[in-house]
């Protein structure tokens, strides 16, 4: 792990004007801006790397390093590594609208090397080192001929501009001969050395206030350690994340796997019959009244004799007794609301025998006059030359059939 005192020492200038004092001052930039002879292209790799904000590329040029996220570094890393020719990265800010500076891997990653004082802190770990060859301002209008095919998982294939390609995107070889060419011919005055003096405040304060807090020190401690373990798979969300769930579990959290579970699950079978030969035996249980969960006898005497000094396994002999008592009391309520329903439903059986022997034969026959409406009051009759014509006459008399029993 990475000391303080490991860290570079800030270096500034007053006036970033003189192209001749920035190349002095600062080793990785002793080479920008001249007519490079890049030989043998074909066999080079180029790769797009866009940044959150200048304060990275700023710290980038000035001390020569660079870092990105585990995934990214390892492709990075695998490409140094298995290389014929040298590797280039086309630096980029978002929301820039411009390509900042071409620049030139000349180290694989050395993952217990770490800079404390990039944009976000505890966020970045390792580093590469990196050589610059150009820096300067170029507009993305230069580049909208050149354009690539990117799929990502889960998407389709979709041509997008160099511009438009995600961090760390590897460009082919066509494309990034185009585009070191361009760095090559293209001259302007523009470049990311204007806003050096105001990223040269930030970084100082930056320093200032990582520097003297004992918080951000032990954290950079406790990641820089896990990070040199897994370099190429560390991610900070992720053990943030895992380290709050064990905290929430308390300190006799266990993992899920292999963990003993005193009550069985709630959808096992009444009973188990275990194949023995050409027989099945069945294993004595009962049901027990405690949150609905069968239990084994055979299980429920081993944790009893094994476990009858631990405190942590008589809570669920005292709400086995409580629950056991409440089952009682709830059965006996049970049993006198079904009696009482019965002698009610009794009682109603012989009141209705007892109404209908008590009234007479003829007014069960009588028709009222309501059921009389009901039926029809008019006849139709329709003349057998011309079906259409229907005439309606009304009846004399109106006719009830009654049922007979």
């Amino acid at each position: 792990m990475q000391a303080t005192s490991d860290q570079p020492p800030f270096v500034s200038l007053e006036n970033y004007d003189n192209i001749d004092s920035i190349r002095s001052k600062f080793p990785p930039l002793a080479n920008i801006n001249i007519d490079h002879n890049f030989n043998n292209l074909k066999d080079c790799r180029f790769f797009i790397i866009r940044t959150q904000g200048e304060d990275n590329v700023h710290r980038a040029m000035k001390y020569g390093i660079w870092t990105s996220s585990s995934r990214k570094n390892e492709r990075l890393d695998e490409a140094f590594k298995n290389k014929k020719e040298d590797v280039y990265l086309f630096f980029t800010e978002i929301n820039s609208m411009c390509f900042s500076g071409m620049a030139k891997l000349t180290s694989e990653f050395n993952a217990k090397t770490h800079f404390k004082y990039w944009l976000i802190e505890n966020k970045w770990f390792g580093t590469f080192q990196i050589q610059w060859l150009y820096v300067k301002d170029l507009p993305f209008k230069l580049f909208d001929e050149i354009k690539q095919i990117q799929k990502l998982e889960g998407s389709e294939e979709t041509l997008k501009s160099v511009y438009d390609l995600i961090d760390c995107t590897e460009l082919t070889v066509d494309n990034g001969i185009k585009m070191a060419k361009i760095f090559q011919a293209e001259k302007t005055n523009k470049s990311l050395f204007e806003e050096f003096p105001q990223l040269d405040k930030l970084e100082f304060e930056s320093r200032q206030e990582r520097t003297n807090n004992i918080r951000f020190e032990k954290k950079f401690q406790e990641l820089s350690q896990v990070f040199e373990t897994i370099p190429f798979s560390f991610s900070v969300a992720s053990y943030e994340r895992k380290k709050t769930n064990r905290k929430a579990q308390g300190p006799f959290y266990q993992s899920q796997y292999g963990q003993q579970y005193y009550y069985q699950q709630p959808y096992q079978q009444y009973y188990q019959q275990p194949f023995v030969g050409y027989q099945f035996q069945q294993t004595p249980q009962y049901w027990q009244f405690n949150n609905g969960f069968y239990q084994n006898q055979y299980q429920q005497n081993q944790y009893t004799n094994n476990n009858s000094n631990k405190q942590g396994f008589t809570k669920p002999q005292q709400s086995y007794e409580k629950y056991q008592h409440q089952q009682n009391n709830y059965s006996n309520q049970q049993q006198q609301s079904t009696t009482i329903s019965q002698q009610t439903q009794q009682n109603t059986k012989q009141e209705g025998n007892q109404d209908v022997q008590s009234v007479p034969l003829e007014s069960r026959f009588q028709i009222n006059s309501q059921q009389l409406q009901k039926r029809g009051k008019f006849d139709k009759i329709r003349n057998k030359n011309n079906k259409d014509n229907v005439q309606y006459v009304e009846k004399n008399s109106t006719e009830a059939h009654v049922q007979k029993y």
